[in-house]
């Protein structure tokens, strides 16, 4: 159990309307209390009450797992397969006065099981995702170092990349090799999306059998995390040589994510960064082509608080952590977008993570 995290969370509660918070597995629990079982359809989850009390309702198949892994005065009520998991869940809401109550749920708590529960029982589900990520949005010195170093793994592992990619490879191949070098620098639970060409049109591709042709476009999303924090860094590279209508939309990119970067410091209004990087685009008339958010907060989870995008109207602080990663997106054509981790560091000042080259790079 992470004491000092789990006393910052029973504080957020005491502030909110929740009478307790949910955690089922997930990162968040991992951060919270230091482990996170399997997750099935079965449910279960950490119960954390505002007294600072907490127990644990797990099916009777992961009992014995839960017991080893919680402090000894923290109870772990199962419940059996052939019992209806509803019927426990309500004796075991009364016994710890949480009938009628509000309860906070995380981002894993799996929609069929607190929908089933809500009809049966007496209890109030909502989303706690915001709460919880209040808890860790500015990072301590330690979190900013292992972000650090997190980002230094992913800045290798683009230069390495520069002497592997050549035509004739998958997207696939390309992935594995991103993987395999993450995991050899430290990083760990590594993730990637490689898009060739086109595909690159598509934000969050999914694919990866495309092969690199004699002239074409890789689009690279990747990270891992190094004492449990996340990296994330995106560039995209041509290969053989680049177009002159490349070249434009490249430079635009380029320039609406420096905008965004500048706009980065301590105190700025979160939307005002925002709109730095679609004032550029707009400029060049690709107002529309940005589908998505400038940038997402980052740290336990690899998208979390703050978001950079109109609607979080909040100022920066020492100690976040957020991603900046404006793009143009021409679904099924073009698409092209760089990403750096940027932190407001613990003197204040605004430090881009990510040192890989971001200047046109042709690989011959």
């Amino acid at each position: 159990m992470r004491t000092e995290y789990m006393n910052r969370l029973v504080e957020q509660i005491r502030r909110s309307d929740f009478d307790a918070v949910l955690l089922c597995p997930s990162e968040e629990l991992l951060f919270f209390a230091g482990f996170s079982p399997m997750m099935c359809e079965r449910f279960q989850g950490l119960f954390v009450k505002e007294d600072g009390t907490m127990f644990y309702f797990c099916n009777l198949l992961y009992a014995d797992e839960l017991r080893l892994e919680l402090p000894e005065d923290v109870p772990v009520y199962p419940w059996f397969d052939g019992d209806y998991m509803t019927d426990v869940m309500r004796d075991v809401l009364e016994k710890e006065g949480l009938l009628g109550k509000v309860i906070g749920v995380n981002s894993s708590a799996q929609a069929f099981n607190v929908l089933e529960i809500m009809d049966k029982v007496d209890v109030t589900f909502r989303n706690a995702k915001p709460l919880l990520e209040e808890t860790r949005v500015v990072k301590s010195h330690e979190e900013l170092e292992n972000l650090r170093h997190s980002a230094w793994i992913a800045d290798q592992v683009f230069e390495k990349a520069l002497h592997f990619i050549k035509p004739g490879m998958t997207e696939g191949e390309i992935g594995d090799f991103l993987m395999r070098e993450m995991i050899a620098l430290g990083g760990e639970t590594p993730e990637n999306i490689v898009a060739v060409g086109s595909n690159a049109s598509y934000p969050h591709y999914s694919g990866n059998s495309r092969v690199v042709g004699e002239q074409d476009l890789v689009l690279m999303d990747f990270g891992c995390t190094y004492n449990g924090m996340y990296s994330d860094i995106s560039r995209t590279v041509f290969v053989g040589d680049v177009t002159d209508e490349q070249r434009r939309i490249y430079e635009i990119v380029d320039e609406a994510n420096a905008a965004a970067e500048a706009a980065a410091v301590e105190g700025a209004w979160i939307p005002d960064i925002d709109q730095a990087a679609r004032d550029v685009l707009a400029k060049y008339g690709y107002a529309e082509t940005l589908v998505n958010r400038v940038g997402h907060g980052i740290g336990y989870m690899v998208h979390e608080a703050p978001d950079i995008k109109k609607s979080d109207e909040r100022r920066l602080e020492r100690g976040m952590a957020f991603t900046i990663e404006p793009g143009i997106y021409i679904g099924g054509k073009v698409g092209m977008r760089i990403e750096d981790v940027v932190v407001i560091n613990e003197n204040g000042e605004r430090e881009v993570l990510n040192k890989a080259p971001r200047e046109l790079i042709v690989i011959r």
